[in-house]
């Protein structure tokens, strides 16, 4: 029996009412394709962003362009599981960060959904003793990039060495990259 061996990769634009509001009046109504729709919003997207590595949008189609994501996250995706590394976001609050978003392979390298991570009091609880959360996530103003190293509990009660480093962005972002570490 031959197996389906196409893939298919979910990408995700998120618009603001105006965008939305321009798409509707412009896209719709002019019955524009969907993939014109999508050049318009990945294009309106990478505008704003400021070291985009794929500006020359308009030199690739559109199913280019898709590919050459969809190939690019799948790689990512394998890259970041085989080196136990999660990536986050973090918020700033009272000198202190909290995740604000984990990367899509946290469940799968910690055990735990990656939106009960998002819970700081869940998390806390899963760190050893022996290290302080208020440190570990305290903000360097001074720095701008730092790291930490944490033993995290999974589900079935094992204590993992990890390392998280932050580094500061653009603003007030920070990222940071969490590895569990070879034992």
């Amino acid at each position: 029996m031959p197996t389906n061996t196409k893939k298919r990769t979910q990408v995700s634009v998120s618009l603001d009412e105006q965008e939305k509001s321009v798409l509707t009046k412009q896209s719709f109504r002019q019955n524009r394709s969907v993939s014109q729709i999508m050049r318009f919003a990945i294009k309106k997207y990478l505008d704003g962003v400021e070291n985009s590595y794929m500006k020359p949008i308009e030199e690739d189609s559109v199913e280019q362009i898709f590919l050459k994501l969809g190939s690019q996250l799948a790689k990512n995706a394998d890259i970041l599981f085989a080196l136990k590394t999660i990536l986050i976001e973090a918020k700033v609050q009272n000198d202190q960060l909290f995740p604000c978003y984990f990367s899509d392979n946290a469940t799968a390298i910690t055990g735990y959904d990656k939106y009960d991570l998002l819970d700081p009091t869940f998390f806390i609880s899963r760190i050893h003793s022996d290290h302080k959360p208020e440190d570990i996530f305290r903000l360097k103003v001074q720095e701008d990039c730092w790291e930490h190293y944490f033993k995290f509990k999974k589900p079935h009660g094992e204590y993992f060495d990890t390392r998280i480093s932050f580094q500061k962005s653009e603003g007030e972002r920070f990222l940071a990259t969490w590895q569990f570490l070879p034992s």
